[in-house]
């Protein structure tokens, strides 16, 4: 029904009423009650617009856009829309009840020629946050958030002046809030307060249900043998894996093999997840509901539960473990020659970390620990990840190489230091043969005409590059927004300031200049990464869309996707695209703010 609907009225050359409506549609007496209902929701989900007089029709018919809401800190924003299209202006005085971060219908009003876009938002289609965390002063909250305003108390649980308290939120505008509250923390500076309010604030789960660890515990320990005899043997291969000193999960092994006359064979080798986790079970329906794992200064909230993230579909040395592997024939100056995507069994050798992998490449034995038994391969590897990487470079791929902060704590989460994390070549090496598996497999599932999530990247909006290029130019570097969506061109400006005190700034503010990847089933490149196709598959244990890109590879890896499972991918993944999106953007700002807390702590 949902479908029918958006095609006719997305064909249509007028609106219509919503009877007139159901008779083109040919919608009988018995099934009008269900149409009302579809179309009430489309309208809701801001997928459909409800015009003047009753009528119905399409959403860029009646000028508008549905995206999500930025507010600068300043009062006003910008709607981005998903996946691709300008950003709409909002000025403070035309954003309603909106708040940042919220799903919004934008009437656009003002398109001069030349100009950005501005409207008024109409609708909240969905809210980012349900409750906001802040101090309680004399009948009123203000939240820990500057871009948002101040709430109104109208009653729930008695708190204390000056203490954290988590309110719901029952009404407002973007001026002021009215809520309850719901929970009293305690009092800033008290131990653990300022994480467990990032939880609070951006609604984190912090235990799995009962009955997902019930069917994770019911999941047996051994790989049956029927189903590694039916998998190609990789145990063979000199795989390993390279994660974080502090890694708990490793879902990605590497290995590469001589082949002679300049070629080797790289093994991107992924854990198999999606075997364990069933389409439509209660672990796959949590994993979805969470969307990604939540990385916060002083602890991760997992997608998955730890009989998988942390035993089954780890992939730790000396164990057979499940995987799906690219097996990708290659010359030393990165020219693909050919590749085999394959359900595998590996085994991996050794469990390398960042610095280990590092020493063995620079030949320091004493520090190298495992990863001394690897150095030629690794060495090679190394070699290999930097002609990919001057292969990505050329086509124009931009590496904003912006270095995470690493937060030392003490044992009452007290920072003791916050430093930049340091990024060695063996990080990127395994961010190169990352990203080459993720374009294979895209290209892979492309060529066989399949639906399935892309990772994609609209080009900058023009406006805020505009408000970039004075910064730029303030700090002595012309800019050329007219040129700069072209990803080779900010490739060439960001040079002009390396090695220089202020290039991590101006990498940083360039980087907040362009649009959000999202995931959708529409393909419109990806610009950071100058790629025409891209999608992401090399961390299922940690984001859900990997593990259905892993489930959609494995039907057509074995034949068995037919036209019924197509359609029903096509129709399910718009939503599946833009809820996966939406989750990725809280945990990025959660993340973000439980940093934000340790350092005026």
């Amino acid at each position: 029904m949902r479908k029918r609907i958006l095609e006719y009225l997305s064909k249509t050359v007028r609106p219509l009423r919503k009877r007139e409506l159901a008779r083109k549609l040919g919608i009988s007496q018995e099934e009008y009650p269900t149409f009302r209902r579809v179309l009430g929701e489309l309208v809701k989900e801001g997928k459909v617009a409800r015009l003047r007089g009753g009528k119905y029709g399409p959403m860029e018919e009646a000028n508008r856009v549905v995206g999500r809401l930025y507010v600068h800190p300043d009062g006003y924003g910008f709607v981005s829309r998903e996946p691709e299209g300008p950003d709409v202006f909002v000025r403070p005085e035309d954003m309603g009840p909106a708040l940042h971060g919220d799903k919004v219908v934008v009437q656009v009003y003002k398109r001069r020629r030349g100009a950005k876009p501005e409207g008024k938002v109409i609708q909240v289609v969905e809210r980012a946050l349900e409750q906001v965390v802040g101090v309680y002063r004399s009948g009123t909250v203000m939240p820990d958030d500057p871009r948002l305003p101040v709430v109104y108390i109208s009653g729930g649980e008695k708190a204390r002046e000056g203490q954290k308290v988590v309110v719901r939120i029952e009404g407002g505008t973007h001026r002021a809030l009215e809520g309850r509250i719901a929970e009293v923390l305690g009092y800033p500076g008290e131990p653990g307060i300022d994480v467990i309010s990032s939880i609070r604030e951006f609604g984190l789960p912090s235990e799995f249900p009962p009955h997902v660890l019930r069917e994770a515990e019911s999941l047996p320990e051994e790989i049956p043998p029927e189903e590694l005899a039916r998998r190609e043997d990789l145990r063979g291969l000199p795989a390993v894996t390279i994660d974080p000193e502090d890694a708990k999960d490793f879902d990605d092994a590497v290995s590469l093999e001589v082949l002679g006359d300049g070629r080797y064979r790289l093994g991107v080798h992924i854990a198999d997840v999606s075997y364990y986790v069933r389409e439509g079970g209660e672990i796959d329906q949590e994993a979805y509901r969470r969307g990604t794992s939540v990385y916060l200064v002083d602890r991760a909230i997992p997608m998955l539960p730890p009989k998988l993230s942390g035993d089954l579909c780890t992939l730790c040395p000396g164990k057979d473990r499940l995987s799906i592997s690219v097996l990708v024939d290659i010359t030393e100056d990165g020219e693909i020659l050919g590749y085999r995507i394959v359900e595998g069994v590996i085994r991996s050798r050794a469990r390398l970390t960042y610095p280990q992998a590092q020493a063995a490449v620079d030949g320091r034995e004493a520090e190298a620990g495992p990863a001394w038994e690897f150095r030629e391969m690794l060495r090679r590897m190394d070699l290999l990840s930097k002609a990919l990487a001057e292969r990505r470079h050329e086509r124009g791929a931009i590496d904003f190489d912006l270095p995470e902060p690493e937060v030392t704590l003490d044992e009452e989460g007290t920072p003791l230091e916050i430093r930049r994390r340091e990024r060695l070549d063996s990080h990127r090496l395994i961010e190169s043969f990352m990203l080459l598996a993720n374009e294979i497999v895209a290209r892979y599932l492309t060529e066989r005409e399949v639906p399935f999530l892309y990772r994609v990247h609209d080009r900058p909006d023009p406006e805020k590059l505009e408000e970039f290029a004075r910064f730029a130019r303030a700090l002595g570097y012309p800019f050329r927004p007219d040129k700069a969506r072209n990803p080779k061109y900010l490739q060439e400006f960001l040079s002009k300031a390396e090695g220089r005190p202020e290039e991590p700034v101006v990498r940083e503010l360039l980087l907040r200049s362009m649009k959000r990847a999202v995931y959708s089933p529409h393909n419109i490149g990806h610009f950071g990464l100058a790629c025409d196709i891209y999608t992401h598959f090399t961390s299922p244990i940690r984001r859900y869309p990997d593990l259905l890109t892993h489930r959609v590879l494995k039907e057509v890896l074995r034949g068995t996707v037919d036209e019924d499972r197509k359609e029903k991918l096509a129709r399910s993944l718009p939503d599946i695209g833009q809820h996966l999106s939406d989750r990725e953007w809280v945990a990025d700002e959660a993340e973000r703010a439980s940093v934000d807390v340790k350092r005026v702590a």
